[in-house]
């Protein structure tokens, strides 16, 4: 997204003062804006998404906050005493920035408008002694097994696509007809059959595509286990669990170099391969493949319309 701040024109002042002017009487104002309102909904369709409705506020403020930067500026200005017959001294002029309105213009990669995206939030700076706790707390969580980790009742691991999870299963246990086993895209459930106790029983951390997913017994750390082969339904996120309420793993630590990109489909493993590369380029301090195309954008804007100023042109 492409993003410039770029002068209005106050080309249209004269019409507006007359349309303004057939608004006498109180609240003049409001209907005023009510008329161009009104206007925009029946001729336009503007109202039609609500992305023009968010803008609308957004414009409010903006001019909210101009109103009173030019009226500091105003306050600014010296007060004149008893008139003395001296050199005239132009009065310097205030800051352009403050009495001229700006807009906003988002534009894609085929330079349409787009409506504007939230604005990122920024972490706080951290309180001295945080950054140890936090320190300690990371040396305590569990290390990652295949990517994956371990609960009570099972060890797991994963890829982008799949999951494998070991349930350990009671003693003298060993095939698949002792247990009744249930799994739906929901969740899973395993019940011992000859006493009715219950082994497993939760929700999936994500979705998951049933089809694609089985169960068979196998052994694991010299244990009988039963276990679960999960496909994904999305296959560009890790998981922190396998089933709500487990024990969640650190994401952050998981590189995404670890996991076969040759098994992914096309898009998944542009995706990935995208994020391998940005994660690269912040390290090295060098723009993300995002910026770089927001740069290429902006100098192809700038050749299409050299009649405008850039000077104060921003990324955002």
């Amino acid at each position: 997204v492409l993003v410039l701040r770029i002068p209005m024109s106050k080309a249209y002042d004269s019409l507006l003062e007359q349309v303004y002017a057939g608004h006498a009487g109180l609240g003049s104002e409001l209907k005023f804006v009510q008329t161009v309102f009104g206007f925009l909904r029946r001729k336009k369709g503007f109202f039609s998404k609500d992305a023009h409705a968010r803008k609308v506020f957004k414009m409010a403020g903006m001019h909210v906050a101009r109103f009173q930067q030019d009226l500091k500026v105003k306050e600014q200005k010296p007060k004149t005493s008893i008139p003395m017959k001296t050199e005239k001294v132009p009065e310097p002029a205030p800051a352009e920035t403050a009495s001229m309105d700006n807009t906003v213009i988002e534009l894609d990669e085929n330079l349409n408008e787009i409506p504007p995206k939230k604005e990122a939030w920024v972490e706080p700076p951290k309180k001295k002694g945080e950054s140890k706790k936090e320190d300690q707390e990371e040396e305590n969580k569990p290390k990652l097994i295949g990517n994956g980790g371990r609960t009570d009742k099972s060890v797991w691991t994963q890829t982008l696509s799949e999951v494998t999870v070991h349930y350990f299963l009671p003693e003298g246990v060993k095939k698949g007809s002792q247990l009744k086993v249930s799994m739906t895209p929901a969740g899973i459930k395993i019940v011992k059959k000859s006493d009715g106790k219950e082994i497993v029983s939760g929700k999936w951390h994500d979705g998951i595509i049933l089809d694609d997913s089985t169960w068979v017994i196998e052994e694991a750390e010299n244990k009988k286990t039963l276990t679960v082969y999960i496909a994904k339904l999305n296959k560009m996120a890790w998981w922190d669990c396998v089933l709500k309420g487990d024990p969640k793993i650190d994401t952050k630590a998981i590189s995404p170099e670890d996991s076969k990109l040759s098994d992914l489909d096309g898009e998944t493993r542009k995706t990935v391969e995208k994020m391998m590369f940005d994660q690269r380029q912040k390290k090295l301090g060098k723009p993300t493949s995002d910026e770089m195309r927001k740069q290429e954008m902006f100098a192809k804007f700038k050749q299409q319309h050299p009649e405008l100023d850039f000077s104060q042109a921003k990324f955002m």
